[in-house]
């Protein structure tokens, strides 16, 4: 079987009181990415946040770069990948006001980004922790109900990301995002991409985030891509219980795929464990695939 690369999404939004162990300043955020690294992770995905109150900084350069410096005097290799912000506020050039820092960041050598972000389409604001739609997703003003990625948008990214030779990870939470994403290569854009399939039991998209969800997604991939050229990983969100995360993990690495663990995708299921914990499980979880943890340096030689 083939070597297994693990993602951590290591903060996202998830605020102290859900989980004490979330990183939330670039102090934090680095020391946390290095343990992950340690113990068999190849790329790490963070928010920059507020160091003295945890809120969202998205866009927020210089946080980024505190936590990519403080990992770059240890770690030569591994990926960090930063996030971007959801909104337009007003008139302005998406390109530059949610993309420009991404595209600031990759282009400082001393940073060694080779991968970047990327949605593949837009979706409605809308999550039912258990069943029960939240009264904040009915109320949200019309402009920010609706998380907005335009095909037009999504193909300048790409022609940027192509332009510097980044690896893309494409966020897939509906199927036909990935519909999306095949169409856009068809016209020659995203020329090294990874695919992420996101299967959330709070967000109201894609399909239900179980091992037959995730065949769902396989089977679409399958009729796009019958060579099997594509990598792709498993991203279960928004799960409450450790059993439903590891049986879309095992589903996954049954089926050859890559997968993303981490307190800032399931704070509720990590059940009070960190970041490095999540991914010495799934580690073990693996050999019983007889996989094995690939580092940074053979995730990126794949697209040498």
């Amino acid at each position: 079987m083939k070597p297994l690369w693990i993602e951590v999404g290591l903060n996202e939004a998830v605020e102290r009181a859900q989980h004490p162990l979330v990183p939330c300043t670039p102090e934090e955020i680095a020391a946390d990415a290095l343990e992950c690294a340690a113990a068999g992770a190849s790329l790490v995905h963070f928010h920059a946040r507020d160091p003295a109150t945890g809120e969202q900084r998205f866009a927020d350069s210089g946080l980024y770069r505190r936590a990519l410096r403080a990992v770059r005097r240890v770690d030569g290799e591994l990926q960090l990948v930063p996030t971007y912000p959801p909104f337009l506020p007003g008139a302005g050039d998406p390109l530059a006001f949610r993309f420009g820092h991404v595209l600031e960041l990759c282009a400082d050598p001393e940073l060694g980004l080779r991968v970047a972000p990327l949605d593949m389409g837009s979706l409605n604001l809308a999550m039912a922790p258990g069943g029960r739609l939240e009264p904040r997703a009915i109320a949200l003003p019309l402009d920010y109900s609706v998380y907005a990625n335009p095909l037009p948008l999504l193909a300048r990214v790409l022609r940027e990301y192509d332009a510097r030779a980044l690896v893309a990870t494409l966020a897939i939470f509906e199927p036909g995002h990935l519909r999306s994403a095949f169409a856009l290569r068809a016209e020659g854009l995203g020329r090294r991409v990874l695919l992420k399939f996101f299967l959330s039991a709070t967000w109201l998209h894609g399909p239900l985030p179980d091992p037959e969800g995730l065949g769902d997604y396989l089977r679409l991939l399958r009729a796009l891509d019958p060579q099997g050229e594509l990598e792709w990983f498993c991203a279960p969100s928004g799960l409450a219980e450790p059993a439903q995360v590891e049986r879309l993990l095992r589903a996954a690495l049954a089926a050859g795929g890559h997968v993303r663990v981490g307190i800032g995708d399931n704070p509720q299921a990590a059940r009070g464990r960190s970041n490095r914990a999540l991914v010495e499980e799934v580690v073990k979880l693996a050999a019983e695939y007889g996989r094995r943890p690939a580092g940074a340096r053979e995730l990126l030689a794949r697209f040498s």
